[in-house]
C-alpha cells in the first residue's frame, strides 16, 4: 500500500534537489576520485595513496588503529601512518581506504540513523567483496577497482533515507518479496536509487564506466561492458536474484559464498559503522 502524501512527480523534484545539493562533499569530490585514479593506473603506489590520504585525520587514525589490530601487529606498536601502510598492504589499503571515504564521506554529512547505515554499508560490502571476487575468478577486469565500483553502487540511496520512514518501509517492502525495489522506489517517488546516484556521481565527475554500473546495476547482464556485467552479477546475487545471472558467475559465486560473507564480516569489525 502507497503512503498518502506528495505526489511522485513532486517527490521526483526534490529528490532530484538533494542529489544535485550533494555535489559540494568535498571528501568524495577529493580524495575519492583521487583513490579511484590511483587504483585505475596501471602502477598503483602505496607512496602515492600515502600523499592523498595523509592530510585525512580520520581515514589516517583509522589506518594507524587496524595496523595494531590483531590481523596485522607483530608484537611492534606502529605509530605512524608510514609505516601503517606498509604493515598492512596497498591493496588491503586500498579496500579500506574506499570503506572509509564511502562512511565518512557519503554518510556522515546527511546523519543518517546507524541503522540505515548498517544495512547501506553491509549490502555494499557484500556486493564489493562478490563482484572482487567475480573479477578474480573470471575476468581480466582489475578486482579493487571492481571493488571500488561496487561499494558505490548504491549511492543513491543515502538520499531516500533521508526522507525517513517512508523509504524504509519501501527497504521493508522489497526484502520481503520479490519486488524489485527500483519499481517499488520509482511508483512512491517518481525516480529510483540508480538513477539518483547517477545524478551524483556525473555532478562528482566520477569515471564513465562507474557512472554507467551506478546507473544501471538492476539490469541484466549484457556482455557490453564488462565491469558493469560483474556489478550487476555481484548486486543480483547478493539481493537473491541470482536465477538471472549467467552458469558461470552463478556458480562462481555459489561456491565462494561462506568466503564472501566472512570477508565482509572482517572488513565491518575493521573499519566498523
Amino acid at each position: 500500500m502507497r503512503h498518502a502524501g506528495p505526489q511522485p512527480d513532486v517527490l521526483r523534484e526534490e529528490v532530484l534537489k538533494r542529489a544535485r545539493a550533494a555535489k559540494t562533499l568535498p571528501t568524495l569530490s577529493g580524495i575519492m576520485k583521487e583513490v579511484f585514479k590511483i587504483i585505475t593506473d596501471a602502477d598503483p603506489s602505496l607512496g602515492r595513496l600515502y600523499e592523498v590520504v595523509k592530510y585525512d585525520q580520520a581515514i589516517s587514525a583509522k589506518i594507524v588503529s587496524i595496523a595494531n589490530s590483531v590481523y596485522y601487529n607483530r608484537g611492534t606498536s606502529v605509530t605512524s601512518l608510514e609505516r601503517a601502510m606498509i604493515t598492512v598492504g596497498l591493496r588491503e589499503i586500498e579496500r579500506i581506504v574506499v570503506c572509509m571515504v564511502f562512511l565518512q564521506g557519503m554518510m556522515a554529512p546527511w546523519k543518517l540513523g546507524r541503522d540505515d547505515v548498517a544495512v547501506m554499508w553491509r549490502h555494499s560490502l557484500t556486493v564489493a567483496h562478490a563482484a572482487r571476487t567475480l573479477a578474480e575468478k573470471t575476468t581480466a577486469e582489475d578486482p579493487e577497482e571492481v571493488f571500488t565500483i561496487s561499494i558505490l553502487h548504491d549511492m543513491g540511496k543515502v538520499i531516500f533515507y533521508i526522507l525517513g520512514d517512508r523509504y524504509r518501509r519501501i527497504v521493508k517492502e522489497a526484502s520481503l518479496d520479490t519486488n524489485d525495489i527500483c519499481d517499488l522506489e520509482r511508483a512512491e517517488f517518481g525516480i529510483d536509487h540508480q538513477e539518483v546516484g547517477h545524478h551524483m556521481s556525473i555532478a562528482w565527475g566520477f569515471p564513465k564506466k562507474l557512472s554507467e554500473a551506478i546507473l544501471t546495476h538492476h539490469s541484466p547482464h549484457d556482455g557490453k561492458v564488462s565491469v558493469v556485467d560483474i556489478v550487476r552479477d555481484a548486486d543480483a546475487f547478493v539481493c537473491g536474484r541470482d536465477n538471472s545471472l549467467p552458469d558461470r558467475e552463478r556458480t562462481v559465486l555459489q561456491h565462494e559464498k561462506e568466503s564472501i560473507a566472512a570477508e565482509t564480516e572482517r572488513i565491518i569489525r575493521l573499519v566498523g559503522v
